[in-house]
């Protein structure tokens, strides 16, 4: 048996998640700032829990958002969390 391989890039593996991510979430809507947040945990630990239970505190998106805007630093303990960073949208 011969079985073919295709090569994709992982750009277009996560943009397919993200697609399936929220066909799977349907007609439901969530804050414009929360709903990409909700999204990102679902995609990395594939709990579609998340978009029932994630709790944001009042204000805590634009707090974290202007931090990083100011180049404030991120901390994490674990190598996985650093590699989850996409550096180019903390400079937006």
């Amino acid at each position: 048996m011969k079985i073919a391989l295709e090569k994709v890039e992982p750009a277009q593996i996560e943009k397919r998640s993200f697609e399936i991510i929220g066909e799977e979430l349907g007609e439901r809507s969530f804050p414009k700032l929360h709903e990409p947040i909700i999204k990102r945990c679902i995609h990395t630990s594939a709990d579609f829990d998340y978009a029932d239970n994630l709790v944001f505190s009042e204000h805590a998106v634009e707090a974290a958002l202007a931090a990083l805007k100011r180049g404030e630093a991120i901390i994490t303990d674990t190598n996985m969390g650093k590699a989850g960073v996409i550096k180019k949208s903390c400079r937006n």
